[in-house]
């Protein structure tokens, strides 16, 4: 609870921080995908910032995503005949919104001869996840306990981190920054006594355009 509140605390003190200069304001949308550990399962990546230019070369601002994994749960085994058993799967959908205060550092200076702006950028937040499943009627064989069908969600949140580099590439006369970007995003979520490791290898394609001062 104490570091849920240093985060929140953390998160307000910069936008409040980064309000007070006159500084440039830019938008950066992107998409793809990760690999998650738990389910471990591909999800469609998605996430948009709201960035605080202090300079060419550092930049703050908060980050939205959402995460987006689907996967059969194995829940059970059932008797399909006398000599024949089967699984029991669950349909299951996660729905990840992680929130973050980005830092990014980058090195405009290399487009001049490469035509490219490298960064790198650490975020620190907190992740927000739905998960949903539907559990058809059956009887576990291994335990001789029968389960009536339902749906079930349930909220997980926790502590989450990352860290993504990429490159950017301005076309002459356009103010829009096209970038990819691959990194790591530590997360692990806790709902009572549960526990689901969210954390995941991502990259995106997406693009970055100045809002001005």
């Amino acid at each position: 609870m104490i570091r849920k509140s240093l985060i929140l605390a953390l998160l307000f003190t910069m936008l409040v921080a980064t309000d007070v200069f006159a500084v440039d304001r830019e938008i950066y949308g992107k998409i793809g995908t990760g690999y998650a550990s738990d389910p471990a399962r591909y999800g469609l990546d998605l996430a948009a910032q709201y960035n605080y230019a202090l300079d060419p070369y550092f930049v703050v601002g908060p980050e939205a995503g959402f995460f987006w994994v689907k996967w059969n749960r194995t829940i059970g085994v059932k008797e399909v005949s006398s000599v024949l058993n089967a699984d029991v799967t669950a349909d299951t959908n996660a729905y990840d919104i992680p929130v973050l205060m980005n830092a990014t550092v980058r090195i405009p200076n290399l487009s001049n001869t490469v035509k490219m702006t490298p960064f790198v950028t650490v975020g620190l937040g907190y992740s927000f996840m739905l998960i949903h499943y539907s559990q058809p009627q059956f009887t576990d064989v291994a335990t001789g306990t029968s389960y009536e069908s339902e749906s079930v969600t349930k909220f997980f949140h926790g502590f989450t981190w990352q860290i993504v580099g990429g490159v950017g590439y301005q076309p002459e006369r356009s103010k829009v920054e096209f970038r990819i970007e691959a990194g790591y995003r530590g997360s692990t979520l806790e709902y009572e006594s549960l526990e689901i490791d969210m954390s995941c290898f991502m990259i995106h394609v997406g693009a970055n355009y100045p809002l001005g001062g």
